[in-house]
């Protein structure tokens, strides 16, 4: 199945290597997240590699992150809206050397925070303001000539972005509250 991403030429051929939940928009967010986080394997080739996709949510009320063409398309039927940003490339399957990104939504609304931070997944959860949905992928933490820096930059009342290094700088010239460096994502499948 193919499926491409508004405002590019990019398709995406979803195959056997590709981890899919059928996991449906709910009412203020998301049911469930992809399965990412399944034990370590070694894989060689980069069908595992899907991309990281950040879309808008209605409202302008916050930023969402996914991998997953189901989640996506879903949205796209809520009236998200894709905002032309995609970091990179995440591994839907674990792979030595990388860690999960965990998402979470804010239950006051529609706004979206990732993390790969075990520590703040748990105590964001446990505050009861924030909804952990899942692993939406797995990054590297080591850098490589194929793969390019993240940061989480925030801003109260415009809510969490994940962003490469040149971008995160300007955002944060812009007001933005850097948050910190997230990982690495592969510039490309």
């Amino acid at each position: 199945m193919k499926w491409k991403i508004p405002g590019t030429r990019r398709a995406r051929v979803l195959g056997a290597g590709a981890v899919v939940t059928t996991a449906a928009l709910v009412a203020g967010g998301v049911a469930v997240a992809n399965s990412a986080g399944a034990a370590t394997t070694s894989v060689t080739a980069t069908s595992y590699r899907t991309q990281l996709i950040e879309m808008r949510t209605a409202g302008a009320k916050g930023y969402f992150y996914t991998s997953n063409q189901v989640e996506f398309l879903s949205a796209q039927k809520r009236g998200w809206t894709f905002t032309g940003q995609v970091p990179g490339y995440v591994a839907n399957t674990a792979v030595r050397g990388t860690v999960p990104v965990y998402r979470l939504r804010v239950k006051s609304g529609s706004s979206y925070l990732l993390s790969i931070s075990t520590a703040e997944r748990n105590k964001l959860a446990a505050s009861g303001q924030w909804v952990y949905e899942g692993v939406i992928g797995r990054i590297p933490l080591a850098a490589a000539s194929d793969r390019a820096r993240i940061y989480r930059v925030s801003k109260n009342g415009l809510g969490w972005r994940v962003m490469r290094t040149a971008q995160a700088a300007a955002y944060v010239k812009a007001g933005w509250h850097l948050d910190g460096f997230m990982g690495y994502v592969w510039t490309h499948k």
